[in-house]
């Protein structure tokens, strides 16, 4: 990816959430994903992060993050579990998604495994050069309004933007005038946005 590699820092996060809390008590939010493009168990504050968002949200609405089982072991599982978050893990490394599944189930948080990049795989919308097994299906992104914070406090309206071309504001705008729109990305994606 060429976008940055860095840390969201605690002032982007507090505003992100104070967004997230917003759409979920006025536009409807079900669900909060904190796994965006990178391994979340990474952050210097993922545990804090964690527990941050479910206070945002509350007990009502999704809170879901994916890890690829690297830095997931018993004792970080049974730390976030009280936040009840939903932990998806990926296969690509089973070595290591083995033991972070069992972990996850013993904490009662594990929401299942993902094996999409073998068996559904993206392009990232052209931007790598890598087979695509993905079914072709509506997005969710475009379609749905969702939008992805990145680390530096920008939104973007797309999770396969590398480049954050696709930003809309930051978490610092009103985003509830801010819109999403198809743009350069949506041509070469196996996602459907509802135009040609």
């Amino acid at each position: 990816m060429k976008r940055t590699k860095q840390d969201m820092d605690a002032a982007t996060y507090a505003q992100a959430l104070h967004w997230a809390r917003y759409f979920v008590q006025y536009g409807g939010q079900r669900s909060l994903n904190l796994a965006g493009i990178g391994e979340s168990t990474m952050h210097p504050d993922f545990v804090r992060n964690v527990f941050l968002a479910r206070e945002a949200v509350g007990g009502e609405c999704e809170l879901v993050l994916a890890t690829n089982g690297l830095l997931m072991t018993p004792e970080l599982a049974a730390e976030i579990a009280p936040a009840a978050p939903r932990v998806f893990v990926s296969l690509h490394r089973p070595e290591k998604a083995g033991p972070a599944v069992e972990a996850l189930r013993r904490a009662g948080i594990l929401a299942g495994v993902s094996a999409d990049p073998s068996i559904s795989a993206t392009d990232w919308a052209g931007q790598i050069k890598w087979h695509v097994s993905a079914q072709r299906g509506p997005c969710p992104w475009v379609k749905g309004g969702w939008v992805i914070a990145l680390s530096d406090g920008r939104v973007a309206r797309c999770s396969f933007d590398s480049t954050g071309d696709t930003c809309i504001g930051t978490v610092n705008d009103d985003l509830s005038r801010l819109t999403t729109a198809p743009h350069a990305l949506c041509a070469a994606c196996h996602l459907d946005v509802g135009i040609h």
